[in-house]
């Protein structure tokens, strides 16, 4: 049942204060590493110039000529170089906070932590975009590409299709990651409605309920846009586009480690450790792509770069937080059960023995 508690004013007015001052230190304190002129001419190295979504956003703000000489002595994130990159970034990741907490209401039964949300999400952000010893890159893509990761994780589990489908229109023309979109909308399909988290594979899901007519569509939609947009720049520079296993073995020591499990802030192994407390078990389902996000990344991406992981920012922050509404469940759970014990000797004893006969088992 969706939480219908709305979050008062002040609170999202310190939200989009968090948001202002972490989107300004994302984007001075990162190094953008492509070549702004190249990239919005269309002439970067592959695969960074088939992302150009950020390009037609960013033009109209380039080429307005009052506002790039009122920004003329601006300096940080407000100069004219720097401020259609942070524009865009501050409207990506509002609309990502936006979609985590609309997830976070249609999962949560309780909505007690509905107020953590959202901070939470942005630490995670935090860690995931900014706090780098290597690779402390930036990109004008990443925060539309979380806000199209987070909408479309909230329309497959409202199992809303049509909205779906426009997300990976709109979203693949962005970054390529939607692509995972797809296995976690049949991993969500094909979700049994269980009480048991420690159920097997076989009993968790049915391959029947999956909607193979619709996975196609989504399919034949990236696939359109990918093939479409590596024909236009078929003559871009691909010295970048490659396969990265060989470099990502000798990355794999144990000095470079921290900064490999930086993932989602550290947070999403924890999720990981913890799945089976993680309810609703649909929801927790979801954990089942990370092994084909890994082996993806590994084959094509940096190890390092861990904002690879960056579109698992808000699913990571709702499971934290619904991992702690499950914990305060059980914490109110236990003194009644106490009291019952102390009040109903036989039901105490009762209780002993099966402990004893679990332990014996």
């Amino acid at each position: 049942m969706p939480v219908r508690r709305q979050l008062s004013p002040l609170t999202w007015l310190l939200y989009a204060f968090a948001t202002l001052q972490f989107i300004r230190y994302y984007v001075v304190s990162t190094r953008f590493y492509l070549s702004m002129p190249r990239y919005m001419s269309g002439h970067e190295r592959l695969p960074f110039q088939e992302r150009v979504l950020p390009i037609a956003l960013m033009w109209p703000i380039n080429h307005f000529a009052p506002l790039m000489n009122a920004l003329a002595a601006h300096q940080g994130a407000s100069t004219p170089g720097l401020f259609a990159f942070y524009l865009v970034s501050l409207l990506g990741f509002s609309l990502a906070g936006v979609f985590c907490v609309k997830l976070y209401r249609a999962v949560t039964t309780t909505g007690t932590l509905q107020v953590l949300v959202y901070p939470i999400f942005l630490v995670i952000a935090l860690w995931t975009y900014v706090i780098h010893l290597d690779a402390d890159f930036s990109y004008p893509y990443d925060m539309l590409s979380l806000a199209f990761f987070t909408a479309g994780l909230y329309f497959i589990y409202t199992r809303q299709f049509a909205a779906l489908a426009a997300t990976m229109l709109l979203g693949t023309v962005n970054r390529e990651t939607t692509l995972f979109l797809i296995p976690i909308f049949m991993i969500d399909a094909a979700s049994e409605p269980l009480i048991n988290p420690n159920a097997p594979l076989r009993q968790r899901f049915n391959l029947r309920r999956i909607p193979w007519a619709r996975v196609a569509i989504l399919l034949g939609i990236w696939l359109a846009l990918k093939l479409t947009l590596t024909h236009i720049f078929a003559n871009n520079d691909p010295s970048e586009n490659y396969v990265r296993i060989r470099e990502n073995l000798g990355r794999l020591r144990p000095r470079l480690l921290p900064a490999m499990l930086n993932i989602c802030g550290y947070l999403l192994p924890v999720v990981v450790i913890l799945r089976r407390r993680l309810r609703p078990i649909r929801f927790s389902n979801y954990l089942y792509v990370l092994p084909l996000w890994i082996a993806i990344m590994f084959y094509t991406g940096v190890i390092l770069e861990t904002r690879i992981y960056g579109e698992l920012c808000s699913f990571t922050a709702i499971a934290v937080v619904l991992l702690l509404e499950q914990h305060m469940l059980q914490q109110r759970a236990i003194p009644p059960i106490r009291q019952h014990l102390r009040e109903n000797p036989l039901s105490r004893s009762h209780a002993m023995e099966a402990d004893e006969v679990a332990a014996a088992s």
